[in-house]
C-alpha cells in the first residue's frame, strides 16, 4: 500500500476520534450550562413570590440566553441604585411583608416571631413545654422593658 494513502487514512481516524472528544466535551459542558440555567430559572421563580422583581429578570434573562438584555438590565439597576430613588428600599421592603406574612401563617413562624420579640424585650419566650419536666409560672417582673420604656416619654 502507498504510504501517502496510509497517511491519508490515520489522518481521516485521528481526525473522527479527535472530533469525537471534542464533540463529547462540548456536551458535557453544555449540560452543565443547561443545569445552571434551570436552576436559575427556579430561583428567579421563588424570587418573584417573595416579591422581588429585578433580580428575577436578570436571571430569566440568564436562562434564555439574553445577553444583551441581561446587560441593559443590569446597567438600569445600576443607574437606579445610583440615582437614590428609594426602588431599591420598596422593593426589599416589599419582599420583607411577603416573607413575614408566610412567616406567620405557619405555627412554628409565629412561634419563632413571637421568640423574636420576646428575646428584644428582654422577657423569656414561651417554650413549649416537655412532658418530663413540670412547668412553673415565674413571678411577674417589675422592672420596665425597653418597649414600655419607649412608649412612656421622659420628662424633663
Amino acid at each position: 500500500m502507498n504510504p501517502t494513502v496510509v497517511i491519508w487514512i490515520l489522518a481521516a481516524v485521528v481526525a473522527v476520534l479527535v472530533g469525537r472528544e471534542v464533540g463529547k466535551r462540548l456536551f458535557d459542558v453544555n449540560a452543565k450550562l443547561m443545569a445552571k440555567k434551570r436552576a436559575a430559572q427556579v430561583l428567579a421563580a421563588k424570587l418573584r413570590d417573595n416579591g422581588l422583581k429585578l433580580l428575577p429578570s436578570l436571571l430569566e434573562d440568564f436562562a434564555v440566553g439574553d445577553v444583551q438584555d441581561m446587560v441593559e438590565k443590569i446597567h438600569d439597576v445600576a443607574k437606579l441604585v445610583e440615582s437614590g430613588s428609594g426602588a431599591i428600599e420598596k422593593e426589599l421592603e416589599q419582599t420583607y411583608e411577603n416573607v413575614l406574612a408566610k412567616k406567620l401563617a405557619t405555627p412554628e413562624g409565629m412561634a419563632l416571631i413571637k421568640a423574636k420579640i420576646a428575646d428584644i424585650e428582654g422577657t423569656p419566650a414561651a417554650a413549649p413545654a416537655s412532658p418530663a419536666a413540670p412547668t412553673t409560672a415565674a413571678p411577674p417582673s417589675t422592672a420596665a422593658t425597653p418597649a414600655t420604656a419607649l412608649a412612656t416619654p421622659a420628662k424633663s
